[in-house]
């Protein structure tokens, strides 16, 4: 009560709720696809970071920046990457509300984290739509590939599973 009759007291008015304009516009976001969202490694599993994008194909510059591995500010923060190095490259695209992973590895040659890594970075980036299914295509396995998602960890799951759990 006493704050009350103080706020009276000093002059300052009532004015109700006024329009505050429109929000701020502009700037780097994951969903203006202005930024990049690449999976690296810390001891407790897969951790995001944002990359800047440039114009193009986001969805193959993800899949790039993951392969050039962490920046040395991200090591200095104990980022580290499992995804082998490779001469030939990892391709990705949309599919229809998918996306198709084209690795030059075999799954079972690669770490669950390094798998975690190419899914995650791949169904996060612009151009992805929402959480897609990701299609991963290993060499001289034909057209089957296998079908996975990206859970709430950050960890690569086949769809209908959720790794989590």
């Amino acid at each position: 009560m006493a704050a009350a009759v103080t706020l009276a007291g000093c002059g300052i008015g009532d004015t109700g709720a006024r329009p505050a304009g429109s929000p701020v516009q502009g700037g780097l976001t994951a969903s203006s696809g202005s930024l990049l969202r690449v999976y690296f490694v810390t001891p407790e599993g897969t951790w995001p970071v944002s990359r800047p994008a440039s114009s193009g194909d986001r969805l193959q510059q993800a899949m790039d920046a993951l392969l050039d591995g962490p920046t040395a500010e991200e090591r200095a923060r104990g980022l580290t990457t499992k995804v082998p190095s490779s001469a030939r490259p990892v391709r990705a695209e949309p599919a229809g509300g998918k996306v198709r992973l084209r690795l030059p590895w075999l799954v079972r040659d690669l770490r669950p984290v390094a798998v975690s890594q190419l899914v995650c970075t791949a169904a996060a980036a612009p151009g992805a739509g929402g959480d897609p299914v990701v299609e991963v295509f290993e060499p001289g396995m034909g057209d089957r590939p296998w079908q996975v998602r990206c859970d709430e960890s950050g960890a690569a799951a086949p769809v209908g599973e959720d790794a989590s759990s």
